[in-house]
Order: C-alpha cells, then sequence, then structure tokens
C-alpha cells in the first residue's frame, strides 16, 4: 500500500457460512482518517457476525476473507490486540463494580503511563466531556446517556484507528438516542478516529461517509 492509501480499506470481502455453504459478496469500505461507514441490514444478516472477524475474534459458524488495512498495514493474520481497533456493543458493557475512572483506566494498561497521567487524562477527558464530577460513580448511579458517552470514551481511549459500533444506541429511548448518536458521531469525527456502524435504524446512518447496503438472502 503506498503513503497515500486511506486510513481503512477493506476490499474483496467474503462472509461464508460454515454449515450451509452460503458466501455473501459484501462492498469495499474505504475511509478516510475520521471517516464513518455505516451498514444497514435487518437484525439477523450476519453483521454483528462480520464486525466480530473484523476485531480478530475466532466466530465459529462464519469465516471472513478478503484485503483488509489499517493504516497501511494487512490486519487478516494479527491478533486482536495487534489489530488498532475497537469496538462499541449494543449492551455497551462497563464494569459494574469499577467507578468511572476504574472503568477508563482499563483503557490505559497497555500504555507506558504512571498512575498519575492515567489519573490526569482521565481527569481532563471526563472535564471535556462535562463529567468531571462523576469520576468517581459506578455505572449503575448513572443515566443510559451517561454510560453510552463514558462506554465511548473507553474505546478511544486507546486510541485505535477504527471503532467498530454495533447498534450501540438500541437501549436508549428515542430522544436520549439522538442526543448520544449526535454526540458519538462529533466525538469520533473530532478526534480523527474512522468507524463502521452496523444498524437496522436508518436515523443512525444519518452522518455517516459511506453508505453500505447489506447484500439480501442470509439469516442467521
Amino acid at each position: 500500500m503506498s503513503s497515500e492509501s486511506p486510513e481503512i480499506c477493506f476490499r474483496e470481502q467474503l462472509l461464508h457460512w460454515q454449515e450451509s455453504g452460503t458466501t455473501l459478496a459484501l462492498p469495499d469500505i474505504i475511509l478516510a482518517k475520521g471517516q464513518s461507514a455505516g451498514v444497514m441490514g435487518p437484525s439477523g444478516c450476519g453483521k454483528s457476525s462480520w464486525l466480530r472477524c473484523l476485531l480478530g475474534e475466532a466466530v465459529g459458524h462464519v469465516k471472513l476473507t478478503g484485503e483488509f488495512y489499517v493504516r497501511d498495514r494487512e490486519i487478516s493474520k494479527l491478533a486482536i490486540e495487534d489489530r488498532n481497533i475497537g469496538i462499541l456493543l449494543q449492551d455497551n458493557p462497563l464494569f459494574p463494580h469499577y467507578s468511572v475512572r476504574k472503568n477508563l483506566a482499563f483503557a490505559l494498561q497497555k500504555k507506558n503511563v504512571s498512575r498519575a497521567e492515567q489519573n490526569q487524562m482521565i481527569a481532563s477527558q471526563l472535564a471535556l466531556l462535562g463529567m468531571a464530577d462523576f469520576i468517581d460513580r459506578l455505572p449503575g448511579q448513572l443515566s443510559g446517556g451517561q454510560r453510552a458517552r463514558i462506554g465511548l470514551l473507553r474505546t478511544v481511549l486507546a486510541e485505535p484507528a477504527l471503532v467498530l459500533l454495533d447498534e450501540p444506541f438500541n437501549a436508549l429511548d428515542s430522544q436520549r438516542r439522538q442526543q448520544v448518536r449526535d454526540w458519538t458521531f462529533a466525538f469520533l469525527k473530532q478526534r480523527g478516529i474512522s468507524s463502521i456502524i452496523v444498524s437496522h435504524q436508518a436515523d443512525d446512518l444519518t452522518y455517516v461517509d459511506q453508505h453500505v447496503s447489506w447484500p439480501e438472502g442470509v439469516s442467521e
């Protein structure tokens, strides 16, 4: 790949179901830094399995092949921790018995920074979100929107090149969903982090740069 290559380039993607023998040819996804792609499709069609394959998880019933470049590196044979990809799931699991501070510190474990530097980084990021006073609260003491913001912040503190968003707003009511969705895309774009969101709600894809239609004909 040349120095002018995009930030994210997934090409010639084939998603193969082991048991049925069905294969889906997926559209190419090419993103510049900070851009997003939105993948539309019904529930149970394989979108979440595809995201897990991109992340690097072993997904027993499907296999994904193709060319997968993240910042000029082909990631197909790399372990999860080496792919520079983060994921935010629809149930947005924070550690329930950890404070906001400890949940965010978990994302910084692999960084070569002192505990004091970690605390300073966490405090400054929470202040930017207007949530400085929430640093010692438990997830159960937060609203759904607040938990969603902390979940995304934990994901991006690891500084991934790409964030995968798997129906991340489903647990929110319609008003909160719009607020958190608007904030999420602005937050990622501001930090130059590319993203791929999968959803069966068209409104979730309002701000994406590339719209991807999921092929029809497969149900998990």
